[in-house]
């Protein structure tokens, strides 16, 4: 681990949702950490403690949804852990709010932000713009799209040679039991929906927005010339009716997705993300490659060239802990940014972080 001097850092909390709850955790639990302040959205959450918002101890440090009491305390760096969705101009203006007033931001609020050559145009600049005026840094990350989609395989081509082409195949499982919000499940994904329905993060641009940063990332890094980006989607439906953690799936409607979006060059798919999603008794069809582990998920990297390579990737429930892996690794990629955020110059970062800087400081030996 990088030794910081022994500086600590000063940090406010914003957002205390599913996965914002857990990056509040980690800032407590973080040695480098000082917690000063958490900004909350609803007023039923003003004046709770902080431990209390996450589940931890009281730390002594209360809620607060007045944006001039956190800009008052003067932190090194926001957690920005509020939602973007259907609210991206919001949180873009919130984030810039603090940029401009001296202070860093770490975030895995905006996805396409992982890559900033790849995100919209406007959010870049207008996030550069408050940066430079505050002299303050910005930077975006997650786990995936984030460092399980940028950092690992950066790391895995470190030792590719020729690469004629590479995909990274992930597999979310049984999600009526990982990740069980009929909701999501059901409006954004389209499990249940009927023959024909086109899943919501297809429709609506989200699979191009966010997993596009990726695509275009690692082409960037192994210097290919995409001649465009293309989506390639399908739906399975349920042969019979399939019982799931949340109810029945009935015969006929959607019980699985897939989709690929992939970099093109001269006609061929070379850069690609490929997902997979299915409920428990999704019946497995033949023309789908298996996951590496029956029946679990998990991210599969695959680099074809000089050497083959094939990395598999799992994310697993602690043993005393009930958080999802994934929300959990989502947080942490944020929190353990920090210091390392701090110390950068100013502006928006523009590649992924990685290195002995951004690792955990939570180690128990």
């Amino acid at each position: 681990m990088i030794d910081f001097s022994g500086r600590r850092y000063r940090v406010v909390h914003v957002g205390t949702g599913l996965t914002g709850r857990e990056a509040l955790r980690a800032v407590i639990e973080d040695p480098l950490l000082d917690l000063v302040g958490v900004k909350v959205s609803t007023p039923e959450k003003a004046g709770l403690d902080a431990g209390e918002l996450c589940g931890a101890p009281s730390v002594g440090v209360p809620a607060t949804d007045d944006l001039s009491t956190v800009l008052a305390l003067k932190p090194d760096c926001v957690t920005y852990c509020a939602t973007a969705v259907r609210r991206e101009d919001e949180v873009i203006a919130d984030i810039a709010t603090y940029l401009e007033a001296g202070i860093n931001v770490v975030t895995f609020s905006l996805i396409p932000m992982i890559y900033p050559r790849a995100a919209p145009a406007s959010w870049r600049e207008d996030l550069e713009n408050a940066a430079q005026q505050g002299n303050a840094t910005f930077y975006a990350t997650g786990s995936e799209p984030g460092f399980i989609s940028l950092n690992i395989p950066t790391a895995l081509l470190t030792g590719a040679g020729r690469v004629d082409s590479y995909r990274m195949d992930e597999y979310a499982v049984d999600l009526d039991k990982s990740y069980p919000i009929w909701d999501v499940l059901h409006e954004s994904m389209g499990f249940g929906k009927p023959d024909g329905h086109v899943p919501v993060r297809i429709a609506s641009g989200k699979v191009n927005k966010d997993w596009g940063t990726v695509v275009t990332y690692i082409a960037d890094i192994l210097g290919f010339e995409l001649d465009g980006i293309e989506l390639d989607w399908e739906t399975l439906l349920a042969p019979t009716d399939l019982p799931t953690a949340l109810g029945v799936i009935p015969q006929g409607t959607i019980c699985a997705h897939r989709w690929q979006l992939a970099g093109i060059v001269r006609g061929r798919p070379t850069v690609a993300v490929q997902y997979f999603a299915t409920v428990s008794s999704t019946p497995w069809p033949g023309r789908w490659p298996k996951p590496a582990r029956e029946g679990q998920g998990g991210m599969v990297f695959r680099v074809n060239g000089n050497p083959n390579m094939n990395l598999e990737l799992h994310l697993e429930q602690s043993d005393d802990d009930r958080v999802n892996p994934g929300v959990a690794a989502t947080a942490l990629a944020a929190v353990n940014a920090i210091p390392s955020v701090v110390e950068a110059p100013r502006g928006v970062i523009a590649s992924p972080l990685s290195g002995p800087s951004v690792v955990t400081r939570q180690s128990s030996a």
